[in-house]
């Protein structure tokens, strides 16, 4: 009996694991059915999406040289419920399989089609890519190239090439853009991109090209500069703290390797002839010396408006101009000039007059600066005659000063020749004696 119940045991254990066994290959089976489920639909959402990379190919190829230029198209494509998105971008190539700054022709087009999706078992993103070059002649290549004042690229600059034909794009991660199927002809290429100017202060420079069959155009000498603008605000200062003034603000931007090519720039004004305390300039551009990048002193501020009114170095008006800076208050320091009394004579006596007006006159045979400073009620015993004694900086010889008088019905006038180059000084206007004759006749 003991023998019957063992041999019972044993066959409950049996049946045990055979319904184990049983349940683990049926669950195995049921894993391996839903992975070649997953594996199946995976194959057939890549199917669709090469087929779609295929059709978008095929797409590309019948774009026109126009359309293809910088191309970067993206839009959704439904199939059997699944959205995939296709990519396509396409990029000039030499033959030497070299892009954008550094290809010395287009030659070829690379185009791209880019499909993804995303797998719905197990919301992972997939993606596939076809790629092929197209062979066709291309011609008519302007290579521009934009960077910054330290040489670093800058992305995203619109250009618009007009000329026989016209073209857009924008600047890759390398600062450039290749134009290729141009007709040949002369191009105009102008570059903007907003707060940014170029060495010499202008936001929209204008650079051009003669396109041909052969070769590459480069605008501009190749690249373009921009940097961030920046600012100044500047009050006229004399030694020992006196107002100063002048009818305009020039500056010269040079440091490192990239100097204003059109030499200094000057504010406008509404009346030249007026002159006024202070200015302020805009849109000049951030100068700056490398390794290590270093924009201190790199705007030369003088007043007047001619080049010679700058005072020789070292100057002691350099201001420092880094990108996009708000300019704050700067003092730009003239030499003081004293006009003392002015005399009148009317053919039988002399006596100290009020003048009516005085002008003061800068010229260097190739620039002529002028403006009527404004006068005080009253002389004033240290300053004399100007109500803002300090004055644009003058070499000896080149500076005017005229003063006239109008003792009833007529008025006169008389002229000296004087300097204002010392700034820790006075400088003094020559006595100024008004004679009552035919030659004075006239206001100055």
């Amino acid at each position: 009996m003991s023998a019957l119940t063992r041999e019972g045991g044993f066959t409950l254990i049996e049946v045990l694991v055979s319904a184990l066994l049983v349940a683990l290959i049926a669950t195995a089976a049921a894993k391996a059915l839903v992975t070649t489920a997953h594996t199946s639909a995976d194959q057939r959402l890549r199917s669709q999406a090469d087929g779609l990379a295929t059709q978008d190919q095929e797409r590309l190829r019948g774009l026109s040289d126009t359309q293809l230029a910088s191309l970067s198209q993206s839009h959704p494509s439904t199939v059997d419920g699944t959205t995939f998105t296709v990519q396509s971008t396409s990029a000039y190539e030499d033959t030497t399989g070299a892009t954008s700054c550094s290809s010395t022709a287009a030659a070829y087009y690379r185009i791209v089609s880019t499909v993804s999706w995303t797998e719905g078992f197990n919301n992972q993103a997939a993606s596939i890519q076809e790629e092929s070059l197209l062979s066709r002649p291309v011609t008519g290549d302007l290579l521009t190239q934009v960077t910054d004042q330290t040489g670093a690229a800058i992305q995203g600059v619109t250009i618009n090439p007009t000329g026989p034909s016209t073209q857009t794009a924008s600047t890759d991660s390398n600062g450039c853009v290749m134009f290729a199927g141009l007709t040949p002809g002369l191009y105009s290429i102008p570059v903007s991109y907003s707060g940014y100017v170029d060495p010499n202060g202008n936001a929209a420079p204008t650079g051009t090209a003669t396109v041909t069959t052969t070769g590459t155009a480069h605008p501009n000498g190749g690249t373009f500069r921009l940097g961030q603008a920046g600012s100044i605000v500047g009050t006229f200062q004399a030694s020992g703290g006196v107002s100063g003034e002048a009818d305009g603000i020039s500056w010269l931007g040079n440091k490192g390797s990239i100097p204003m090519s059109g030499g200094f720039r000057t504010a406008p004004t509404a009346d030249p002839t007026t002159p006024s305390t202070g200015f302020t300039t805009f849109s000049l551009f951030p100068f700056a010396s490398l390794s290590p990048t270093d924009y201190s002193g790199n705007y030369t501020v003088w007043g007047g408006r001619c080049a010679g009114q700058m005072p020789p170095a070292p100057s002691p008006d350099q201001f420092t101009v880094t990108p996009g800076s708000v300019g704050t208050a700067q003092t730009i320091q003239e030499p003081l000039l004293d006009l003392g009394t002015v005399y009148y004579n009317n053919g039988s006596t002399t006596a100290a007059k009020t003048p009516a007006h005085v002008v003061i006159t800068y010229s260097d045979g190739t620039c002529m600066d002028q403006w009527r400073p404004p006068l005080p009620s009253t002389m004033n015993a240290t300053n004399g005659w100007l109500k803002n004694p300090g004055q644009p900086y003058a070499p000896a010889g080149t500076l005017t000063v005229c003063a006239d008088y109008n003792p009833g019905s007529q008025s006169y006038r008389q002229s000296v020749t004087t300097g204002n180059t010392d700034f820790s000084a006075t400088n003094v206007v020559p006595t100024i004696t008004i004679t009552k004759a035919t030659a004075n006749q006239g206001t100055c």
